[in-house]
């Protein structure tokens, strides 16, 4: 497979997985009362609606550099949380956890599609139902990367889900009193995705959560 092709791969699969992340937000919030998202037209799967140019860039760019497959980027889903029920600060939780509870459904859904479909590498398979190898290894990447923006997503550093899913449980004093990581976020998250490298967090991460998880989806493949 050349390059060409592993950068559109990983283009598609990450725009795609964010826009599932998104919808379920959009779903979730209109679930619990808040028209927003249906309003400002993110109950769509267009990706287009679910991220910017910024993001757009960042997930073209990664998908070249990082040569694997894989990529990253960001999406968003205008929610107000002061419609939501049963309270505004239960509902926004409820929200944000959704996106990476999806991301795990996707992954789910993608293996059960690998455990169904024959390949052509398999001798006993009925020729007329085959589809080639790389479409096992296309999906495969789907897999792992809808882990780990599940994984990622869930880490408490605002202003990812992680974060607004433990603002649920804290007091209105300890939130005035993390409003500064919460301002300085974005900055924080920036360096997590520079240094996390070189500072073994995404192999932690990845080796402890990703991968045995994908390991017990897929049976038999080797990751790592």
């Amino acid at each position: 497979m050349n390059d060409i092709t592993l950068i559109v791969e990983a283009i598609v699969l990450t725009l795609g997985s964010i826009t599932w992340h998104e919808l379920a937000h959009a779903v979730t919030a209109i679930a619990l009362g808040d028209p927003t998202p249906r309003r400002l037209g993110h109950l769509t799967l267009n990706p287009l609606k679910h991220t910017n140019q910024y993001g757009i860039v960042l997930v073209v760019l990664s998908a070249i550099s990082l040569h694997d497959g894989q990529a990253f980027g960001f999406g968003f889903c205008p929610v107000d949380e002061q419609n939501m029920k049963p309270t505004p600060k239960t509902g926004g939780g409820i929200v944000a956890v959704a996106g990476p509870i999806s991301n795990v459904i996707l992954a789910l859904i993608l293996a059960t599609i690998l455990h169904f479909v024959p390949l052509t590498g398999n001798p006993d398979a009925d020729p007329r139902f085959l589809v080639p190898d790389g479409w096992y290894a296309f999906v495969q990447n789907g897999i792992i990367l809808n882990l780990a923006l599940a994984v990622f997503n869930i880490l408490p550093i605002p202003p990812l889900d992680g974060w607004r899913v433990l603002e649920t449980f804290l007091s209105s004093r300890t939130l005035f009193e993390l409003r500064n990581i919460k301002q300085y976020g974005p900055l924080i998250l920036i360096l997590v995705f520079l240094f996390g490298p070189q500072i073994g967090l995404t192999g932690a991460l990845y080796s402890n959560f990703v991968y045995p998880v994908a390991q017990i989806l897929i049976p038999g493949s080797r990751f790592g």
